[in-house]
């Protein structure tokens, strides 16, 4: 199955540079429906007409981001100076409620 998510422009970049290779959303809906071997089509918030094709090679489900960060090295999931200042970048996307009210989807992907 083919999945399209709009990503902004950083992540978007990182993924393309080898850089990200987890992409972290909410466990809702949309996500629950993702599964290994499916692909993902991302589209630059900034452009939608460039794309970048990822295999989905992995997924994980945790309660919260700290939860996954115990697990996971925060930086494949997009760099960061410190744990801090990774939680508190994706609080600016997530909330603390909607993290908690969906869970956590850890979508290890590949550059195709």
């Amino acid at each position: 199955m083919i999945h399209e998510m709009k990503l902004n422009e950083k992540p978007f970049n990182n993924i393309n540079k080898g850089i990200k290779k987890i992409e972290l959303r909410l466990y809702d809906e949309k996500r629950s429906k993702i599964n290994l071997n499916d692909f993902i089509i991302f589209h630059k918030t900034t452009d939608l007409s460039q794309t970048l094709k990822v295999k989905v090679t992995g997924l994980l489900r945790y309660n919260c981001f700290e939860d996954l960060f115990k697990d996971v090295d925060f930086n494949i999931c997009g760099p960061a100076n410190s744990l801090s200042e990774k939680l508190d970048n994706i609080h600016k996307i997530y909330s603390v409620e909607e993290e908690k009210k969906y869970g956590i989807l850890a979508i290890h992907i590949e550059k195709v």
